[in-house]
């Protein structure tokens, strides 16, 4: 075999072996390092700031960089996340050799309030968070010119990157999408029904003097217990994402207000509408347990979109929504097929 072929096929067999077994935290890591171990990484390798949309706002962002890393990956979170929620994560990508990139949406997290109710979650216009999304990579990711730029994004996180993957100019070499909100899970609500009560529950509103209210069964931040929570089976790494907003209160966010969800259901339908606008490679991750998104809508986006794997999500079974705070079998394979559709793209 010519020294070359063979040179070549080490190192596609170290490029495979290294997306196969990335190093990842446990939860038994977890229990020992706790909070504070994580944000003693945190404040070592972090880098905070802020950037400007194009609207006057000043979001906060954060990134961890190290000089020899080739690799670099986008996080856009979910509603009522923050940055700061995805420390392990960050810490665990950082590890494996990706410079990370995070930032706070508007209206939540660090950012600023958008309403006198700091804790109701609210957006004027949808298109608005993916307009900060080009501005972040614009202003913070693309100056620092990384070799491989990926992208990796939860819940709303994914329905505002399908959006700004089907209009952005931005070259990615490929992107996660991990439990995406292409439409909200109504259970046996059909969804002209949730249009029309939706439009009902805003007009009464208005007719209240009210210029916004919360949608129905929303309201102030609460802490619900574990045994009653539909994000995550891991009581370890949920406990830790409670006990993070208590001692950042600022962090916390309430229910969605009407016209957020009104905003968030036409951003799921207009999302599945562009699909086939995105020439970057995909992978969705669908949360096989999920009651928080809606998996039907997931699979219509696949096919609408058409480079999905066999035009569908790649299904963790049985987990819940937060696949990247789940428990560890759960997290691992979801995260060791995100790295691996990386390294497949490089």
């Amino acid at each position: 075999m010519p020294a070359r072929l063979l040179l070549l096929g080490i190192c596609l067999f170290m490029n495979v072996a290294t997306a196969a077994t990335p190093n990842l935290t446990t939860e038994a890591e977890l229990n020992r390092l706790g909070l504070d171990g994580l944000q003693a990484f945190w404040r070592t390798h972090a880098v905070e700031g802020h950037f400007n949309t194009g609207d006057g706002l000043r979001l906060p962002y954060a990134k961890l960089v190290k000089g020899e890393h080739g690799k670099a990956v986008i996080l856009v979170n979910g509603r009522t996340e923050a940055y700061l929620k995805y420390q392990e994560l960050a810490r665990d990508l950082f590890g494996n050799g990706y410079n990370v990139y995070l930032y706070d949406h508007r209206g939540q997290g660090l950012a600023p309030r958008l309403l006198t109710d700091p804790l109701m979650g609210y957006v004027g216009d949808f298109n608005d968070y993916v307009q900060d999304l080009e501005q972040f990579v614009q202003q913070q990711v693309l100056p620092e010119q990384p070799q491989h730029l990926y992208l990796l994004a939860h819940s709303m996180g994914g329905t505002v990157s399908a959006l700004w993957l089907a209009e952005t100019r931005v070259k990615l070499e490929a992107a996660v999408l991990s439990s995406p909100m292409m439409g909200i899970f109504l259970g046996p609500m059909p969804r002209w029904l949730a249009d029309a009560l939706v439009a009902v529950l805003d007009t009464g509103c208005r007719w209240l003097g009210k210029t916004v209210c919360y949608a129905p069964g929303q309201g102030d931040y609460m802490e619900v217990a574990f045994a009653d929570n539909d994000l995550t089976h891991s009581e370890t790494r949920y406990r830790l994402f409670r006990e993070l907003y208590r001692q950042q209160p600022a962090l916390q966010l309430g229910g969605a207000s009407l016209q957020w969800l009104r905003q968030g259901l036409m951003a799921g339908d207009d999302a599945i509408a562009k699909a086939d606008r995105i020439t970057t490679p995909l992978l969705v991750l669908q949360a096989g347990a999920d009651v928080v998104v809606d998996n039907e809508a997931q699979r219509a986006f696949c096919q609408a979109q058409g480079s999905c794997r066999d035009d569908n999500p790649l299904v963790i079974e049985g987990a819940a929504h937060e696949l990247f705070i789940e428990q560890d079998p759960l997290r691992r394979q979801a995260l060791e097929a995100a790295l691996s559709f990386f390294e497949q793209h490089s």
